[in-house]
């Protein structure tokens, strides 16, 4: 919607500001004055029709259009595709008729949009005959009802994805998945009845399905985190936050749950890893040259696999590995100083400008716009990211075709389940210079789609069983 916007005088501070504003969506006003806090109407006009939102503390709580009021008028007003807008100060609302969260009405009348983009489409190609595609089918698990209608306008934003179902707890959501034979499961951590936790170990015997964990964990609570991707959960994400853009997190949930339902997790097994000795671990000797690059890429599904290379590495002093996981950047610490108990490499998060040593393991985001360099003769990785967690693009590839300029064949590649792949630049890049790209057997592989544009192409040199990983990585580390 294109309008504009203009002070209409009523302060009679003259603080704030006058101006105009173009091509911007109603939607982007309304989400930057409930982000505020605001209390404020705005007033909207479209030819001869009129609308009026009220806002008060941040939520809108009242909507006027026509003969319409509430729900229906606001609505009404976000789906005319241009208009003017101007700012009033909002009358004290009595009795409200509106009592949704911002965030939903906002994806809501995001997805009302798309319906009816959807719709002239289909009269515009009424020639065509259209297949419907089968809908990807979600079971949101949360006992808050305000997250899981926000969760389910987020995801039914997308065409292609049927909220099957919600439940407020783990026991409910065990009653109703056999009849709803959903895809994927999001999953509350925290909830009465029966938690998470319970239910993911009932899932993974029961029905195994794909699970994400949907909370917003605080990071006393990461070893939680890592007890539900110890049961078989497929990936993590955090709730939708108001402080956040909308339609961005929209953008993200949808995607990585397309990702996450194609993962098979009957081929889940439990992590089993060896068990060392004091003499098993690596003597980090801050001067010892990297002679072999090892970068490790994952995502969802994942997990268990970049567990199993980790705790799997031989004493290999003079390989530095580079492990890169679709992990909220806060959670790396908690996740190193997990595998560091259990690998012969020392494993550390990833510090902006570190230098990598040998005999180490870096734990980062795979979001993260990094570049190799040299400096004062020891392995320097730059990340240039501007905001941590948001992903870059072309990032992966910028990264695989620096090692590959720096370490020319003594870079191996070896890419897990949900590994992020980029254009191919960068893999061909290692490919022509020598290094060695790796991949597990499909066949033996949670999520092997991630990385089947990569077998496509002739980039793998090799795909080995999971059971073989330790032998694989001694024939290529030292």
């Amino acid at each position: 919607m294109t309008q504009v916007s203009k002070d209409n005088g009523h302060k009679q501070d003259g603080s704030g500001f006058a101006g105009t504003l173009r091509n911007i969506q109603i939607t982007d006003i309304i989400q930057m004055c409930c982000l505020a806090g605001a209390s404020l109407c705005i007033r909207v006009t479209q030819d001869n029709e009129r609308g009026t939102i009220y806002i008060e503390d941040g939520e809108v709580v009242h909507a006027e259009c026509g003969g319409a009021v509430g729900v229906g008028a606001f609505f009404t007003i976000l789906g005319w595709p241009s208009g003017q807008f101007e700012t009033l100060e909002a009358p004290a609302i009595a009795d409200p008729t509106i009592k949704e969260a911002c965030q939903f009405l906002l994806m809501e009348a995001a997805r009302q949009a798309d319906e009816v983009s959807l719709s002239q489409s289909q009269d515009e190609a009424t020639e065509v005959e259209l297949i419907e595609p089968e809908k990807l089918k979600v079971l949101i698990v949360d006992d808050s009802p305000i997250m899981s209608r926000i969760l389910t306008s987020m995801l039914t934003a997308d065409a292609t994805i049927e909220v099957a179902g919600t439940a407020k707890n783990g026991e409910e959501a065990l009653k109703i998945m056999k009849s709803l034979s959903p895809d994927l499961i999001t999953m509350d951590v925290n909830m009465p009845v029966m938690d998470g936790s319970t239910a993911l170990k009932h899932i993974m015997i029961g029905s195994p399905c794909p699970v994400i964990i949907m909370s917003n964990l605080l990071p006393s609570s990461y070893d939680t985190l890592l007890s539900f991707l110890n049961l078989g959960a497929v990936d993590f994400m955090s709730k939708p936050v108001k402080s956040s853009n909308i339609v961005m997190q929209q953008q993200r949930i949808v995607e990585r749950v397309h990702k996450a339902a194609k993962a098979d997790v009957k081929r889940f097994q439990l992590l089993r890893c060896p068990k060392l000795k004091p003499s098993d671990f690596i003597v980090i000797n801050n001067g010892e040259p990297c002679e072999i690059l090892l970068i490790a890429i994952s995502g969802a599904g994942g997990y268990l696999e970049t567990v199993h290379m980790i705790t799997g590495l031989p004493k290999a002093a003079q390989t530095t590995v580079l492990s890169l996981q679709s992990i909220p950047p806060p959670f790396a610490p908690t996740l190193s100083s997990y595998l560091n108990l259990r690998s012969r490499f020392e494993v550390q998060a990833l510090e902006d400008k570190g230098h990598l040593n040998a005999g180490r393991c870096y734990i980062a985001n795979s979001s993260l716009d990094m570049q190799f360099a040299i400096s004062d003769g020891r392995l320097v990785l730059r990340n240039n990211s501007a905001e941590p967690g948001i992903h870059t693009e072309g990032s992966i590839d910028r990264l695989l075709s620096g090692a590959a300029e720096l370490f020319q064949d003594r870079v191996l590649v070896m890419l897990l389940s949900g590994a992020e792949v980029g254009n191919l630049e960068g893999l061909r890049a290692v490919q022509s210079n020598g290094g060695k790209i790796l991949a597990p057997r499909p066949d033996r592989c949670i999520l092997p789609a991630s990385f089947e544009s990569a077998m496509e192409a002739n980039l793998v040199s090799e795909l080995f069983d999971p059971a073989d990983l330790h032998s694989v990585l001694v024939r290529y580390c030292k």
